[in-house]
């Protein structure tokens, strides 16, 4: 048998067979034999396991796309960007969203002519581009901001009729020279507060030298004078009670009005209602009536003088008749000095 190194070389495959001991025949004698290198491999354990490898896999991440994973036999996987459009480029990038696509403000430039007009209150900024339809951006004022503009050289003003500032009154009186009012912040927001000292509460009110205090209990009045058309003048004194009371036709009456105790002074229902005329003793003319008065009405009176001798249309310069006397002949004739102002009947 020729020495072992002597032998030529040559590129073992799976099939090819190796000579050895076989340790584990049964007849204990161990016998020499020979062995597929195929299932000598099958014999060496996986390195660190001691298993042996069936497959092998890849997972993807975020923009992680992984094909032909796992692997059980033999075979490639790949790995690539996960594409979701676009076309990879020397202007295109990977966005976010996983595709290609040219950043914003790259790519064909358009440019916008802009113009503004007056419309009613409000102004139109229009946005003519190079390639398209134009657009209109409307600016509409809301109180108190206000627009204005040019037409001609479409200059566009932005004021404001807000609050520049706030100032605290004038001061209240002559005598403390002092506003009670207080102006903080600023002009867009003022706070404006109560300046005082003391403390205000449920029993303190703000007098006039700008301080909180308590109010002083009412005063008393010791005693006030009752007059009236007739009788002695009254002091009432404290304590003391007045009561009106009317008099001859007259009631009087008191009620409570919301707090407020109120009289009220009324005619009696039973005040007279007719007046008689009284008999007379003057001249009068029998034929007619024994009276010379006469009363009508009841509410409005009307009183009328009757059958009285009148010398009202007398209009002569001599003596007046004031009087009327009825005589005889004999008794006229014993009267002396007649009285002008007489009128003598002789019957």
């Amino acid at each position: 048998m020729a020495v072992i190194y002597s032998y030529p070389k040559a590129t073992p495959s799976a099939s090819d067979l190796l000579i050895g001991t076989l340790t584990t025949d049964p007849s204990g004698e161990n016998p020499t034999k020979t062995f597929a290198i195929s299932d000598i491999i099958g014999l060496i354990p996986a390195a660190g396991t001691g298993g042996t490898v069936t497959s092998v896999g890849i997972t993807g991440g975020s923009f992680i796309t992984v094909t032909n994973s796992p692997i059980t036999t033999s075979g490639n996987m790949t790995v690539a960007l996960t594409d979701n459009g676009g076309t990879p480029s020397t202007t295109t990038f990977y966005r976010g969203d996983g595709q290609w696509a040219e950043p914003v403000g790259t790519g064909t430039q358009v440019t916008y002519a802009l113009t503004s007009a007056t419309n009613a209150s409000n102004t139109d900024i229009t946005l003519t581009p190079t390639t398209g339809t134009p657009d209109i951006v409307k600016l509409i004022p809301s109180a108190p901001v206000t627009i204005s503009n040019n037409d001609a050289t479409s200059e566009i003003t932005i004021g404001s009729d807000a609050v520049t500032s706030v100032t605290a009154a004038a001061a209240i009186g002559t005598t403390y020279n002092i506003s009670f009012i207080e102006i903080g912040g600023t002009a867009q927001a003022p706070t404006v507060s109560l300046t005082a000292t003391g403390t205000p509460s449920s029993s303190t009110y703000l007098r006039g030298d700008g301080s909180w205090a308590t109010i002083a209990a009412g005063g008393t009045m010791s005693s006030w004078d009752l007059q009236a058309d007739t009788g002695t003048d009254e002091t009432i004194v404290d304590a003391e009670q007045v009561k009106m009371v009317g008099g001859s036709g007259i009631d009087t009456s008191i009620a409570d009005n919301g707090g407020v105790a109120e009289v009220t002074v009324a005619l009696e229902a039973t005040v007279p209602q007719t007046i008689a005329a009284g008999v007379t003793t003057q001249v009068y003319d029998a034929a007619n009536t024994t009276k010379n008065i006469a009363i009508t009405g009841t509410q409005n009176t009307e009183i009328a003088v009757l059958n009285v001798l009148s010398n009202s249309t007398d209009s002569y310069a001599s003596a007046k008749v004031n009087n009327v006397i009825s005589l005889t002949q004999t008794e006229y004739n014993a009267i002396t000095s007649p009285d002008a102002n007489t009128l003598y009947v002789i019957v």
